[in-house]
């Protein structure tokens, strides 16, 4: 049987710049720890970071959608176009990447689950494991196919869209932090001009009161699961681990505190650092390891926040 020839739209994107008037601020604390944030606050001395005003020669996204069997809608064309902004600005605006290189995507929607597992298989040579969708570093492919919620889909390609930035400008990055990033952008939106992540039904399913000290990993073991590991673990259906990558970030977004640490470990693996995210950890976070533990299970065992914004 011979394969069917696919329909291919080119997409570029054309990214609005961030607001010219908003500022980051920069200021280091009594402890040494450096602290990011978009807010003034006059008890500290802080600087002002500006936004580089050369014009550059490189494009942040080259983007094409494929598709083979299935057809995509003006109107859903626009949302992947849309969702790639957002998560693009997310890791901007929010966590203050510098984006020096062009991020590359080309995203391949199947029309459904069986084509998805058949094209896994050809490309993989072997069972490719459950997934909703897949990013493949090798040629910054994207591969999905349209759910029955077809909203679940567009959802899927932020998530890829994450590891393809992460796995472009940060490849040093730990699987925890990897694809807990991945999970939030799957929530992300855009309400009344602030970018907004709102806590997911999936991973609190699991992460939930019945797991939590039973079958959660202790998050000195967590940091250190090498990548090798986690990849074993996702092969085999570890969907407990997949959901507390995704709390885990939820949480530490969640209060200043996480989110600057969030920024410093980004901006160090962002540079090259190589040290195992369990010592940059231990070293950044206040309280360290331990101080770290005690407040995710504080959090867990109190009222999560339904969104949090930016």
């Amino acid at each position: 049987m011979t394969s069917p020839i696919p329909a291919i739209l080119t997409i570029l994107l054309s990214l609005a710049p961030i607001s010219a008037t908003a500022k980051i601020y920069k200021w280091t604390d009594e402890n040494g720890q450096v602290h990011f944030s978009d807010k003034k606050i006059d008890s500290v001395e802080q600087e002002v970071i500006l936004p580089r005003k050369h014009i550059s020669n490189w494009s942040r996204y080259d983007i094409s959608v494929e598709t083979i069997d299935t057809n995509l809608s003006k109107q859903e064309l626009n949302k992947i176009v849309n969702d790639v902004n957002l998560v693009y600005e997310f890791y901007d605006r929010v966590l203050f990447f510098d984006f020096y290189k062009t991020v590359p995507v080309k995203v391949l929607v199947l029309k459904d689950k069986k084509a998805y597992y058949e094209h896994l298989q050809k490309r993989l040579g072997e069972s490719p494991p459950a997934s909703y969708g897949i990013y493949f570093s090798n040629d910054n492919q994207i591969v999905v196919y349209i759910q029955k919620d077809r909203a679940r889909t567009f959802r899927t390609i932020k998530h890829e869209v994450s590891h393809a930035i992460t796995d472009t400008v940060t490849p040093y990055a730990q699987s925890w932090l990897n694809e807990g990033l991945a999970e939030q952008m799957e929530t992300l939106s855009k309400v009344e001009g602030q970018l907004r992540i709102t806590s997911h039904w999936e991973n609190y399913k699991w992460v939930n009161p019945s797991l939590r000290h039973e079958k959660l990993m202790d998050i000195g073991t967590f940091i250190r699961l090498p990548n090798t590991k986690w990849r074993h673990e996702q092969r085999n259906g570890s969907a407990p681990l997949q959901a507390q990558a995704g709390q885990f970030i939820y949480f530490l977004l969640s209060t200043p505190t996480g989110k600057s640490f969030v920024i410093r470990l980004i901006h160090k693996l962002e540079r090259g650092n190589r040290t195992h995210s369990y010592y940059l950890v231990d070293k950044d976070y206040i309280g360290g390891i331990k101080g770290l533990e005690i407040n995710w299970r504080n959090w867990l065992s109190g009222k999560t926040d339904k969104y949090i914004t930016f």
